[in-house]
């Protein structure tokens, strides 16, 4: 074998550095998850077309979820409050490692965003009693992605060769409530508690590689992060609801989830064949014990009662969250015992408030319109230093819509349009900035999302005579 010249050592040295920081890239690349908004998803028929501004106002059953102090003045004393959400997703994400392309992925789901009915028990009096089911996340997204630069696109590598890398990126969210929900009025006000026992599973799975030739021989560079967990927790939504004159107002809190169990596994990986040798990080943890949560929230709303029609506007704040989901056992390099790792998984977001304004138009007894805007900023930001909010876009929500009735049921059809976007999500920086001449390696990641919902609902009523 001819002896390597001192430029293909310099390639060499070079194509190395980038490999060794490739599998640093690869496993910091932004991750898909859209739990870092709290408003994602809106509950109850004409809650979803006022954009969840019924905090003030709930005085259906969506109360078991906005204000629970609303459900002691619901008027009919049995009801069933159900519907479906068709939603058409599309997540993207452009200069991904390489220039002017494209990572995609369009989901078409249906979700039954709630389903809640009262218990009609006579003991209580005047009190309520409520049952409630609902979906918290549901999403599901992959990604791949792949190509080759020549070496020829780098200053310092020169000669034959080319670097060729690929990234195939999936997650799951899964999370639901199940509530409970007492009520009762209080002279002028209404005062109601939900206990929700909330499930959620979260799996992710994230490999990514680089290959690199130079003229004289193959160097190459694999990683790999996944986590799969479950976990199950209480908590709580207390409410207070009020009227006056043309107004209808409400307060809510939200308090910490208390955790009760679950369990997850953990598994990271590195391998890089280099011209020094191989290199080897790894890691597979098992049966972890789980710790995610939520944080306090305080929601307050109102409704204006006008001649025909009514105006709505909410705004709940969220607190920061600092928890560790998985709590993993840190590890040293197979190959560098000075390098220590640490696999945890964790969810950090930062304090935030949301607002949405809503308005309704009775056209006639039987038929009424809405329309609504609101906010869902995202809890998670750049850099931070959590493995399942790393959304780090705000998003916008526009709807529309109409509720109409037949005898004593009502029937609910909307149609929503949800959006945002952020540049420089993430920077690779796979070579420094003085050797980069108009290569097509990308130095930094920008992200898209929109959602396309339509509602259709039903509430069916049963008076006492059946």
């Amino acid at each position: 074998m001819s002896p390597i010249s001192a430029a293909a050592k310099t390639r060499r040295t070079c194509i190395a550095s980038i490999m060794t920081l490739g599998a640093t890239v690869l496993l910091a690349a932004p991750a898909v998850a859209q739990d870092s908004q709290w408003w994602t998803n809106q509950y109850g028929n004409r809650a979803r077309l006022l954009g969840g501004a019924v905090i003030g106002s709930s005085r259906d059953l969506s109360a078991v979820y906005y204000n629970p102090g609303g459900l002691a003045v619901v008027d009919e004393p049995d009801a069933l409050l159900t519907g479906y959400v068709f939603e058409l997703d599309n997540i993207k994400y452009t200069d991904v490692l390489f220039k002017d392309t494209e990572l995609s992925s369009t989901r078409f789901d249906a979700v039954a965003g709630l389903i809640a009915g009262q218990i009609p028990f006579n003991f209580l009096g005047d009190s309520r009693l409520a049952y409630s089911y609902l979906t918290r996340h549901n999403l599901e997204y992959r990604f791949n992605e792949g190509g080759t630069v020549p070496a020829d696109s780098f200053p310092n590598f020169g000669g034959p060769g080319e670097l060729a890398a690929a990234i195939t990126y999936e997650t799951r969210l899964r999370e639901y409530w199940g509530g409970l929900t007492w009520s009762t009025p209080l002279d002028r006000y209404g005062l109601g508690v939900t206990m929700f026992v909330a499930n959620r599973s979260q799996r992710l799975r994230y490999d990514g590689s680089l290959t690199a030739t130079d003229g004289v021989g193959l160097l190459t560079s694999t990683s790999q992060r996944s986590y799969d967990y479950y976990d199950w927790r209480l908590l709580w939504k207390v409410g207070l609801a009020t009227s006056f004159e043309r107004w209808n107002v409400g307060l809510n809190i939200t308090t910490p989830s208390l955790h009760l169990f679950g369990n997850g596994d953990v598994s990271y990986q590195t391998l890089a064949v280099l011209e020094d040798g191989d290199h080897l990080t790894s890691t597979f943890q098992q049966d972890l014990s789980t710790g995610y949560a939520n944080s306090w929230a305080i929601g307050a709303g109102g409704e204006y009662v006008g001649d025909g029609w009514k105006a709505h506007i909410a705004l709940e704040w969220f607190d920061a969250i600092d928890v560790t989901v998985l709590d993993a056992q840190p590890f040293y390099s197979q190959t560098d015992s000075t390098a220590l790792l640490d696999p945890d998984v964790t969810n950090v977001m930062r304090s935030l408030v949301n607002v949405a304004i809503g308005y309704e138009h009775t056209f006639s007894e039987t038929y009424s319109g809405y329309a609504t805007f609101y906010t869902d900023w995202t809890g998670s930001e750049s850099g931070a230093p959590s493995a399942t909010t790393t959304t780090p876009w705000n998003l916008w929500t526009f709807g529309a819509g109409a509720i109409f009735s037949i005898g004593r049921s009502e029937f609910t059809t909307g149609l929503t349009y949800k959006f945002g976007g952020r540049e420089n999500i993430a920077q690779f920086n796979l070579v420094p900035e003085d050797d980069i001449e108009d290569n097509i390696l990308s130095d930094g990641a920008d992200g898209a999302f929109w959602r396309l919902s339509l509602v259709l609902g039903f509430k069916l009523e049963f008076g006492p005579d059946l």
